[in-house]
């Protein structure tokens, strides 16, 4: 007899039908099984108890992402719920989280962002049911594992056993290095290692929400301390209280904010926003920064002594390009977690697709390596990828390094290349970007989604 169909628990809820499939397919390989649907009417009725997560966009034609994020919440009041928002919709996000959604994301958005989200938010539910927060629920995808011990890189195998340490110390650490290093994937192997591994890990990215919304975010609010705020809400810091919060992009922490981390450092205490009772938190911290906070320190941008607070015990990651000797085993791995994913023989790599890999800089780090891959797997005609798969995914760096390459290129090419590098130094942050290039954030998006790069 054929094997019974896995019933959906994931349901995708956006009327995009080119989104959907990317949702879809996004989702099948990180373990999730998904059901679409493009209306409101269409989604709650594939609601039941089997459906683990909702990702759903504000804009439906049967009305707004909010009416039905209000009707998911009568007949499924524990599903967590990811909404969807346009860009810089600050207003639509602010009415999603108090109306019930557990976080929200701006289109376009970051795949592998996405999914970390939703899994995030189902284990901070599952903690909210239960005393103990369990990791091995099998309705929610698992984090991969990457090979660190069987690194051929003296640095990772360094940072490996500094890890460990750093996991039974329970101090605060704070990871550096560049965007796409793994940095969230080392602040989650540390909570693992560590005698807290039974309890919640949450992250929060401090240059994700509007500032308005941080504070809440991290502190949690009282009933009635701003409009609409109609309930008393736990902050991650509650929520975390046992556990472990990872803060990432700590650099981007607002000023007015900082002063109340370190109170959070030094005596373990805060407020809620709106509230006058002093409450603790035991949670430990990791930090992780792709910029250098000494120089912020000495702009005046960085609060000195947060920094030397958060800066107890430092892990730096280092990029790609300095650890070459691990792409091949690197890029084996990935291939082999997207075909357990897809449930298809694995890829091999050619001698040529692996130079390729090899001599490419990879200002994206291991993300980039993962995105290349995953978008070279679901073309490819074999299960044999060689050069010709890959050299079209990749930046053009790639060829410009070749001494074959006609080394005049046209205003287009200089301007994105300008672009690129500029939103590379600002370690992805479209806010960042826009000043420094003296845009605006909307200009940001749009040369983004123009280069392909969403």
């Amino acid at each position: 007899m054929p094997p019974t169909e896995a019933k959906p628990n994931l349901l995708i809820l956006d009327d995009d039908e080119s989104l959907q499939k990317l949702l879809i397919i996004a989702a099948k390989s990180r373990g999730w099984h998904p059901v679409a649907a493009g209306s409101g009417r269409e989604g709650l009725n594939h609601l039941n108890s089997e459906i683990k997560a909702v990702i759903l966009d504000h804009g439906l034609p049967d009305g707004d992402g909010i009416q039905v994020l209000l009707r998911l919440r009568e007949k499924q009041p524990e599903v967590p719920v990811i909404m969807l928002t346009g860009l810089n919709d600050a207003e639509t996000a602010v009415r999603a989280l108090k109306v019930g959604a557990d976080d929200y994301m701006t289109k376009p958005f970051d795949l592998e962002r996405l999914f970390s989200v939703v899994r995030d938010a189902c284990r901070i539910r599952k903690q909210a049911s239960t005393t103990r927060l369990v990791e091995d629920d099998a309705a929610i995808p698992k984090t991969r594992e990457r090979p660190m011990k069987n690194s051929r890189s003296p640095r990772m195998r360094e940072l490996c056993n500094h890890l460990e340490k750093a996991a039974r110390l329970d101090i605060t650490v704070l990871l550096t290095g560049e965007s796409g290093t793994g940095k969230t994937f080392i602040a989650r192997e540390i909570h693992r290692l560590s005698p807290r591994a039974a309890e919640a890990f949450i992250p929060v990215s401090c240059p994700a929400l509007p500032r308005e919304l941080l504070e809440s975010e991290l502190f949690g609010h009282e009933r009635g301390a701003f409009t609409g705020a109609t309930a008393a809400r736990a902050g991650r810091f509650e929520q975390a209280s046992k556990g472990t919060i990872f803060l990432d992009e700590i650099g981007d922490l607002p000023g007015e904010l900082q002063p109340k981390l370190l109170t959070v450092l030094q005596d373990q205490e805060f407020f809620r926003v709106g509230g006058n009772r002093i409450l603790r938190t035991g949670a430990r911290i990791i930090a992780a920064t792709n910029i250098d906070l000494q120089s912020r320190v000495a702009d005046g941008r960085f609060r000195e002594d947060l920094y030397y607070r958060l800066n107890i015990l430092e892990l730096h990651l280092p990029p790609l390009r300095e650890r070459v000797e691990d792409i091949p085993s690197l890029a084996k791995t990935v291939l082999d977690r997207i075909a357990a994913k897809r449930d298809v023989a694995p890829w091999s790599l050619t001698p040529a697709a692996i130079e390729v890999l090899r001599i490419h800089p990879w200002p994206g780090n291991i993300r980039q390596m993962e995105n290349v891959l995953e978008r070279a797997t679901a073309f490819a005609d074999g299960t044999e990828l060689d050069e010709r798969d890959l050299v079209p995914l990749i930046d053009e760096r790639l060829n410009a390094s070749s001494p074959t390459t006609n080394p005049v290129r046209s205003l287009q090419e200089v301007e994105r290349q300008a672009f690129l590098d500029a939103f590379q130094r600002c370690g992805g942050n479209k806010a960042r970007t826009s000043r420094e290039l003296g845009i605006s954030e909307r200009t940001v998006y749009n040369l983004l989604a123009k280069y392909g790069c969403e």
